[in-house]
């Protein structure tokens, strides 16, 4: 009766440290040492006489990764030989590198066999060994280790519960390896994803990942407000500048706008070269009017925000002639939608709506913003305005009226006291804060000569 009370007690025993390195091993998935100090810990509470180590493998090195024993001079001893060198004649060596267990009653009676590794054993005063391989995804990266000073074989439910240890030590390692995996996994998929948000609209991108929008060929009907602009006699400029200073001034430019932009809520649909094509209403809409007045508003900061960068490229000298923007709008209604191949396709809006905004942009005045009638109507309360000939356009069985805005810079020069006025052949743009007493008499007697 007392041999079986004492069987069920180390059974107990035995049950109650698996539980507790299995509680370690799910808290600790980020870091397996503290699964190894429990697994030494465990196992020389189990093996009382015993010294608990775990060797681990850094490339042709043996190094202790935890070690726990009854007498802290003999572990501190035992701490000392490590890193070592992994040689298939070491004890050590042996199993990992072969991945076999091993259990050595007598450490002396093998040293024809471990003639590099036995003799440190027997040094460190121990006379028998029990060793297991540790694995990571399948290969051996170290080893767990009884040493005993007393020669003789483990029973064989304490040799169990060694090999439970060692799987439990397996379960800690195989989740950090696939913890790292999955996180350079997010790593790499986040840096595609970032490089990729700079080539689509932030609102597809959005929508892809949140997995609203397919890859698939469709299309619908909606009622948008379309913007196109461009620069003027572009082409011109490009050849009186240097392919860098060209660069520089265009991507300036076109990032202010695409600050712009998205503070209005635009989406973007696509570059080509100088140009843009934005429109509002499209993944989501305010409502036919507020979309209109979101891109008006958007249309006159862009124009403000161009006056500005043109005159600070002339101070530095980057251009000598005036670097202005034609901005056309319509509204109506488009198909819109995935066109192309299933192999590749293009997210975007047609339609001969798209086709008239297209058109206002090339009839609108330098520096200037063309709408349609539809989006007049939608804005005439607070856009001043002045109609213009109507124009034909092909696809629409009568000339189409328009509105070119008007007192676009006025909140400019309430803001900043600039004073910018145009008309048909001229545009003057001062600002008095700015301009130095020599510029002023160098731009009164232009003015003076222009007006003789």
């Amino acid at each position: 009766m007392e041999v079986l009370e004492i069987q069920l007690r180390e059974a107990l025993d035995r049950q109650a440290v698996t539980a507790k390195i299995l509680e370690v091993v799910n808290s600790s998935i980020k870091d397996p040492q503290p699964v190894f100090n429990s697994i030494v810990e465990a196992g020389q509470a189990l093996f009382p006489k015993s010294t608990v180590s775990i060797g681990l493998r850094e490339d042709d090195k043996l190094i202790l990764g935890a070690i726990s024993g009854p007498e802290p001079a003999g572990v501190e001893a035992w701490r000392r030989r490590f890193p070592a060198p992994l040689h298939p004649e070491t004890i050590h060596g042996h199993v990992i590198l072969n991945g076999n267990t091993i259990d050595l009653p007598d450490v002396a009676a093998a040293q024809d066999q471990f003639r590099i590794g036995a003799g440190n054993f027997l040094a460190s005063g121990f006379r028998a060994v029990t060793m297991v391989p540790i694995s990571q995804g399948g290969q051996t990266v170290g080893a767990l280790a009884v040493l005993r000073h007393s020669i003789g074989k483990l029973k064989r439910e304490q040799f169990d519960i060694l090999k439970t240890f060692a799987s439990q030590a397996n379960i800690a390692l195989d989740n950090l390896h696939l913890l790292n995996q999955m996180r350079e996994a997010n790593e790499t998929l986040a840096n595609v994803s970032k490089q990729l948000a700079k080539y689509m609209p932030p609102q597809l991108y959005g929508s892809i990942i949140a997995g609203n929008q397919q890859a698939a060929i469709e299309s619908r009907r909606r009622k948008l407000t379309i913007f196109f602009s461009d620069i003027v006699d572009f082409s011109e400029i490009t050849d009186q500048l240097e392919a860098e200073e060209l660069t520089s001034l265009l991507n300036e430019y076109l990032t202010e706008m695409s600050k712009i932009a998205l503070q209005h809520g635009a989406y973007f649909d696509k570059f080509i070269g100088d140009a843009m094509m934005l429109y509002f209403g499209e993944p989501e809409s305010l409502g036919a009017k507020e979309d209109a007045a979101a891109c008006v508003r958007m249309a006159i900061d862009m124009q403000r925000s161009l006056n500005d960068l043109q005159t600070g490229w002339q101070r530095q000298g980057l251009i000598d002639r005036p670097f202005h923007a034609r901005i056309g709008i319509n509204t109506g209604y488009c198909t819109i939608g995935n066109f192309g191949s299933e192999d590749r396709m293009d997210y975007t809006a047609i339609g001969r709506e798209v086709n008239l905004a297209a058109r206002l942009e090339t009839e609108c005045d330098p520096g200037g913003i063309l709408l349609a009638a539809e989006t007049y109507s939608l804005v005439k309360d607070w856009l001043p305005a002045e109609e213009r000939e109507p124009i034909p356009v092909k696809g629409f069985q009568n000339p189409v009226r328009t509105y070119a805005a008007t007192k676009i810079y006025d909140g400019e020069a309430r803001d900043s006291r600039i004073i910018h006025v145009e008309d048909e052949g001229y545009s003057l743009t001062v600002d008095p804060a700015r301009i130095s007493d020599e510029n002023m008499r160098r731009l009164k007697a232009i003015v003076a000569d222009l007006c003789e």
